[in-house]
């Protein structure tokens, strides 16, 4: 008979941040050969320790073994408030800030063994678990198993970097209206001043707290309807750019910012995660200038993935040159405690539109 996944889920914040804990996980991080960046315990523990102030949230950290493979699926219970009708939802640590959330896999997976693990992941939640919850969503999942009815979510762009021996091999082969855009925009830029490329590096944190205040508030100014958790990218920054996780710039026109791009970087991807740009030069398009900064430091530095991760915006799939898809995987439970809580939802929510 073949070995079963063995199957534990650690449920107190005792657990899930003892220092030993944190140590092993970040040796199964560097035992890893496909772990993302946000499998990363200082990204799951900076997303966990600033929404514990905010959200009523408690650890659901999946661990589970078969012979020589090791998973790490970290999970979260939200109860949510009486605005939500107490409801009760299992979403993975991070959830929306972060695009990716397969779990962390060591060791040497064959074909099938990871369709063995949701099997067995269902089997603890789907039959074991059902009474703690009321939704289940599982988001930005990129290595499905066929055999559960996963949501096709988006297309995440990226540029394959292997295929190139460099920048100018890169910009040869791509589109002629990119190479044209690019020098275009640049040379309108290049009218207001003397243009500079700056990186904060991991010994500049108290300057790269200073812009990031600016960086947030232009993103607010642009997006005043996305959610930025208090304190969220404060703490990002200050737990991963010392470590080297987090890659933050700017291009300046006469050392004054006029882009922002805040990135991570791991394992020689760089995921592209929160660019904004000054509206002054909208007509310049500092933002493609300073992509096309990011791009060429990326090839210089050894990037092997340039990864615009999720959203197909137009701009994006102009630089990539292939994709990935994310999927998601979630259900309200349709016992009667659920159903009750969402009609009383769904009221509260009609009688506040009224």
């Amino acid at each position: 008979m073949a070995d079963k996944w063995r199957v534990q889920v650690l449920r107190s914040w005792d657990e899930v941040d003892d220092p030993s804990f944190l140590e092993q996980w970040a040796d199964w991080m560097r035992r890893s050969d496909d772990s993302h960046v946000f499998n990363h315990p200082l990204l799951v523990k900076t997303w966990t320790d600033t929404y514990r102030g905010i959200w009523n949230i408690s650890p659901l950290y999946v661990l589970a073994e078969k012979n020589d493979v090791f998973v790490l699926f970290p999970l979260v219970l939200w109860r949510m408030n009486w605005k939500n009708a107490f409801i009760k939802k299992i979403i993975p640590a991070g959830y929306s800030d972060y695009d990716y959330h397969d779990p962390l896999v060591v060791g040497e997976v064959v074909d099938g063994e990871l369709c063995s693990f949701w099997e067995a992941f269902c089997r603890v939640f789907l039959e074991e678990w059902k009474g703690v919850y009321d939704v289940f969503d599982l988001i930005g999942i990129v290595r499905p198993c066929k055999n559960m009815p996963w949501k096709e979510e988006e297309a995440c762009p990226y540029i394959d970097m292997s295929r190139y021996e460099n920048y100018e091999d890169y910009l040869t082969k791509s589109s002629k209206s990119l190479r044209g855009d690019i020098r275009r925009k640049t040379r309108m830029l290049e009218k207001y001043g003397t243009m500079s490329f700056n990186i904060y590096g991991q010994d500049s944190l108290d300057k790269a707290l200073e812009t990031l205040g600016i960086f947030l508030n232009v993103h607010r100014a642009k997006w005043p309807n996305a959610y930025k958790a208090p304190g969220f990218h404060e703490n990002l920054l200050i737990n991963t750019l010392p470590a080297n996780l987090l890659h933050f710039s700017e291009v300046c026109i006469n050392d004054v910012p006029v882009s922002w791009e805040l990135n991570f970087i791991y394992k020689n991807i760089l995921y592209y995660y929160m660019p904004v740009f000054s509206e002054e030069y909208a007509k310049c398009s500092p933002g493609r200038v300073h992509l096309s900064f990011l791009v060429e430091e990326s090839f210089r530095n050894g990037v092997r993935v340039f990864d615009f991760m999720r959203g197909s915006e137009e701009y994006k799939r102009k630089w990539a040159n292939a994709e990935a898809e994310v999927y998601r995987y979630g259900f309200n439970r349709n016992a009667f405690p659920s159903r009750a809580k969402f009609l009383l939802r769904n009221v509260m929510m009609y009688a506040k539109s009224g």
